[in-house]
């Protein structure tokens, strides 16, 4: 089995965007995911919510169960049949046990997905909803998970109180594929229409196997310094692209302005305004100000005038006349993210946070 392979399949960020795809509307035949999640009526509700303990949950288990306030789960799936149900989804590179700091936030995850689901969501009362903690991970890891969520479970029902259902899906592949694995209580609660395991994405010989990542970087998600490099170099790209592509179709003369949340969205197929990770988004923005920040110094004088910043507006590119249009899309264009340091940590004491996303 290649040993790459496996690798990805217990990466993070790969593990959230296969999720992702699961979810999307695709040709009933010839899909590139297979979307197991749209065709079993799941969509996306929420990307990394903060969901929180109501305050007489916290106080009954204070002192007797170690739990966090609130939790963010990395993607919560809502089911659109009649009987309305949620998934609550965390991704995982490895298994934990029920000493780890890791289940303090299962144990709140576990809550949440309970009863009390309906009222954490903003939905109804509690009981109006049924709800289910999944975890996402290499399929030789979900044996060690599932143990930890039963016995944490437990924990919890010695103090009257009720959890959701819980199971995880492995990620694992063969020669030709990879398959994601399933138990029958994820299967009856999700109504997937497919028995495990389901072939979801081809492996195909000297090809990245890697899909279209949504969110190229996460970096609350646990990867490797080469992985870490790798997205934020896809999400470099994404940006450099989207700026070339307004420059080459624009009508001298002419001002262009980015702002970084456009600029977002269009890294993220506008996933980004529905992600709810402030924290991340915040590192986001601090890289994408690093990397507009270096294509302005690598552009030679004086076309360097051309580009500026705006707190109001945003990077904006004045292009008064022919000759400029093409000498600073050809200077863009000469831009090579890979040029860049991307292992460096983005220190938020030495760049300033634009004042308008």
């Amino acid at each position: 089995m290649n040993r790459n392979i496996d690798e990805l399949c217990k990466d993070p960020l790969f593990q959230l965007n296969l999720a992702i795809w699961l979810a999307q509307a695709q040709p009933a035949s010839d899909f590139y995911v297979n979307p197991l999640f749209y065709k079993s009526g799941l969509t996306i509700y929420s990307i990394s919510p903060l969901l929180a303990l109501p305050p007489d949950i916290r106080l009954t288990i204070a002192d007797r169960l170690e739990c966090q306030d609130g939790a963010r789960p990395d993607l919560v799936l809502e089911s659109t049949h009649a009987n309305r149900k949620f998934c609550l989804l965390e991704c995982k590179a490895t298994s934990f046990g029920q000493d780890s700091s890791t289940s303090s936030q299962a144990r709140t995850l576990l809550l949440i997905s309970g009863p009390i689901l309906s009222e954490v969501l903003g939905l109804g009362a509690r009981g109006q909803n049924n709800g289910i903690l999944c975890y996402l991970t290499r399929s030789d890891q979900v044996q060690l998970i599932v143990s930890t969520l039963e016995s944490l479970s437990r924990g919890i029902e010695n103090l009257n109180l009720r959890t959701g259902e819980n199971g995880s899906f492995g990620i694992k592949s063969d020669q030709s594929a990879i398959l994601i694995e399933y138990s029958n209580i994820i299967k009856d609660f999700l109504s997937l229409i497919e028995s495990s395991p389901v072939k979801v994405l081809t492996l195909e010989e000297n090809t990245d196997p890697r899909p279209i990542y949504f969110i190229p970087l996460d970096p609350n998600l646990q990867q490797t310094k080469e992985e870490q490099e790798f997205s934020r170099r896809i999400l470099c790209e994404r940006i450099l692209s989207h700026i070339i592509s307004k420059l080459g179709e624009a009508t001298v003369p002419f001002e262009l302005n980015f702002t970084t949340v456009e600029l977002l969205n269009s890294a993220t197929f506008n996933l980004y305004e529905i992600w709810e990770d402030n924290d991340a988004k915040k590192h986001i923005r601090k890289l994408v100000r690093y990397f507009l920040e270096n294509i302005k110094v690598n552009v030679n004088e004086p076309l360097k005038d051309c580009i500026s910043y705006e707190s109001q507006k945003g990077w904006i590119i004045n292009i008064k006349d022919k000759e400029t249009h093409e000498g600073i899309l050809k200077q863009v264009m000469k831009f090579k993210p890979e040029t860049l340091d991307l292992s460096k940590q983005i220190d938020s004491t030495q760049i300033e946070l634009p004042y308008y996303d």
